[in-house]
């Protein structure tokens, strides 16, 4: 068989907002300081507070219609791939053989780059880049690895059904997940799929 790759993703903790944000973030209190000033000390602005404020409401409603168009911000790095191998599995630079897994687990896999995240009207943006997808190994000297890694249209794991089979075989991927993974959910294919696995 041979290796399937997947590009790893190494996520930074806390809030990240984007330049689009930050804009808004800064008009908005803008318009609000200034309308402050003009009601609470009488300073006479000469209409900027209207100015700004249309500015504002352009702005905005550009913004909100621009994010069904734009993919998420991808707030970390890519850190090396996530390598399937018929007697190992190496994250990054690290390898570790079959006989070293306890089991695999998919936390989340169905993230994919491009696919429509939000149907909400929000300011963040609504195509996914594919990096929400979590994989987690668990070895048998008790240790557990997490990671991020990035689906595309093309590099997805349910196109590596051979190496999938080869791990649930070996006992370290189970067998709903097996079929949650390769979208195998009628109760026809499920038995048609057992026979071609034996």
């Amino acid at each position: 068989m041979r290796p399937r790759s997947l590009r790893l993703f190494k996520k930074k903790k806390g809030i990240h907002l984007n330049p689009d944000q930050w804009v808004g973030i800064f008009l908005t209190a803008g318009v609000f300081f200034m309308a402050y000033l003009e009601q609470s000390h009488g300073i006479d602005l000469n209409g900027w507070v209207t100015n700004i404020a249309i500015i504002w409401v352009i702005y905005v409603i550009g913004l909100m219609i621009s994010t069904f168009f734009r993919y998420e911000s991808e707030f970390g790095e890519y850190a090396g791939k996530l390598t399937f191998w018929d007697d190992r599995i190496q994250i990054d630079e690290e390898s570790y053989n079959l006989s070293e897994i306890k089991k695999l687990d998919f936390i989340q896999a169905f993230d994919i780059r491009g696919k429509f995240v939000n149907s909400m009207l929000e300011f963040t943006p609504h195509l996914s880049n594919g990096l929400d997808n979590i994989f987690a190994i668990r070895l048998k000297n008790g240790l557990d690895l997490k990671c991020n890694f990035q689906q595309t249209e093309t590099d997805r794991i349910k196109h590596f059904k051979e190496m999938l089979v080869h791990y649930h075989k070996n006992g370290i991927l189970g067998w709903l997940q097996l079929l949650d993974l390769l979208e195998i959910t009628e109760y026809d294919k499920i038995q048609e799929f057992k026979k071609e696995i034996k």
